[in-house]
């Protein structure tokens, strides 16, 4: 290291203590970045091992936070570090605008999601308590689905296990998942049902085989409180007891609680055209 007497008098350093305190971090956090090789102390006095900083290792100081904060590990800020000791300060900044930006659409996606959700709560105040099939107006919806799974309803087990791969499959293609899912039932004109899950996407993308447009229109609703032993398509064949192709989504409904013990839902029932079926 560096004598002190080079660089000026001891009066142009900061103790460790107070470097530490002019960006509020600890102490150890320092000696870390120094073991790292990535802030070392201009000088250490060989009697007292005691470490000081010049103030323009600041800036080297906030570049380490900044990595911090936008989850660049700080190993790959150590491989930044030219032969000659130099920080490569344009990589590092290039990459950490591309994660903060990254950052800034995750957020605006969680925005999006908080907005519509409590959109949601809002509309499905109109309808709480409702014990008769009753008409609700949807904006077209674009949902992930998986193929079809078999021709007897989910068990719970089974549905948590296929959603969870599909939300796998949306992070893997950028897509935005929202939680809770629900499941998709085709019913053809014999009265045969086919099931689904579904997961609804924020920003889904044309093309992918798994999306799946939900047309927009008004929907035949009812209310259920699910569980294990919920017949589903006794249900169905009750409120809508006529024999056509349609298509009956199960979605959660979402309130100004929630509880552990329930699961309130909204069955969601859809003539199908020919020129709805092809989107589903």
């Amino acid at each position: 290291m560096p004598a002190a007497q080079k660089w000026g008098s001891m009066q142009d350093y900061f103790l460790i203590s107070e470097f530490a305190k002019l960006r509020n971090v600890n102490i150890n956090s320092l000696r870390y970045y120094e073991k790292l090789g990535l802030l070392r102390p201009a000088y250490i006095d060989k009697k007292t091992n005691y470490r000081y900083y010049l103030p323009e290792q600041v800036t080297v100081l906030n570049k380490i936070i900044l990595c911090i904060q936008l989850g660049i590990p700080l190993k790959e800020m150590v491989n930044m570090i030219d032969e000659d000791g130099n920080l490569q300060s344009q990589k590092l900044l290039e990459q950490g605008k591309l994660l903060a930006q990254q950052r800034i659409e995750e957020m605006q996606n969680n925005l999006n999601y908080i907005e519509m959700s409590l959109k949601s709560i809002e509309g499905n105040k109109k309808f709480a308590g409702k014990q008769s099939v009753y008409p609700r107006y949807f904006h077209e919806r674009t949902v992930i689905v998986t193929g079809y799974i078999h021709r007897q309803p989910l068990i719970k087990k089974r549905m948590v296990s296929e959603v969870a791969e599909l939300y796998k499959d949306a992070q893997k293609n950028d897509f935005f998942p929202l939680l809770p899912a629900g499941q998709l039932i085709d019913i053809d004109p014999s009265g045969e049902m086919r099931y689904r899950c579904f997961l609804e996407i924020l920003n889904g993308k044309k093309g992918h085989p798994r999306l799946v447009t939900l047309p927009a229109g008004e929907y035949s609703c009812v209310q259920a409180n699910l569980t294990m032993n919920t017949d589903l398509p006794e249900i169905i064949r009750e409120n809508w007891p006529e024999h056509e192709s349609s298509a009956v989504i199960v979605d959660n409904v979402m309130s100004e609680k929630y509880s552990f013990k329930t699961r309130p839902s909204e069955l969601q029932r859809i003539r199908l055209t020919e020129n709805r079926a092809r989107t589903l």
